[in-house]
């Protein structure tokens, strides 16, 4: 899907292959955002599915952005890379959160836990949709105009690597 040759190497290849990425997330951010919406008797199957598979997600596409494309821009932009990671450690500090409820729901559920998780979720949606946003109008703009062919086909191999194994 994002192969190519070095020498060929489309100018935005690293950064398509994560912008692809986030689409995927944002599919199962809506499946989460709806399913806390309109809160029902499936809330907690919805949100449970929709969480495990946004995880699985975000643990290969963070594996990309921390141990190969932060690394590589990080000498030219380290506040930006700065941000970034704070980012990333607050949406794993809401993943964990809601994993938290979500691993011992009360058989009937109050309203207060239903708020608490319901709450949890939409922070955890808009603090990955602000991530991808800041990613994309800052980060990405820079690495397209900064990253070599050469760069990008090392990247996207690299990005391909860490997908294989998922």
């Amino acid at each position: 899907m994002f192969a190519g040759s070095e020498s060929s190497m489309d100018p935005t290849a690293a950064c398509d292959h994560l912008r692809h990425d986030h689409r995927q997330m944002e599919e199962c951010l809506d499946r989460l955002f709806a399913a806390v919406s309109h809160p029902g008797p499936e809330l907690v199957a919805q949100v449970r599915s929709a969480i495990s598979s946004l995880q699985r997600l975000e643990a290969v596409h963070f594996e990309k952005e921390e141990s190969l494309f932060y690394p590589k821009l990080r000498p030219a932009f380290p506040d930006l890379l700065g941000k970034m990671d704070l980012q990333h450690k607050d949406v794993r500090e809401l993943d964990h959160l809601v994993s938290d409820l979500l691993s011992a729901p009360p058989e009937f559920p109050e309203a207060r836990w239903t708020d608490e998780l319901c709450r949890s979720c939409v922070e955890l949606h808009d603090r990955i949709q602000h991530h991808i946003v800041d990613e994309e109008d800052q980060l990405f703009r820079l690495a397209d105009r900064d990253l070599t062919p050469a760069d990008q086909g090392m990247l996207v191999a690299g990005f391909e690597k860490i997908q294989s194994r998922a």
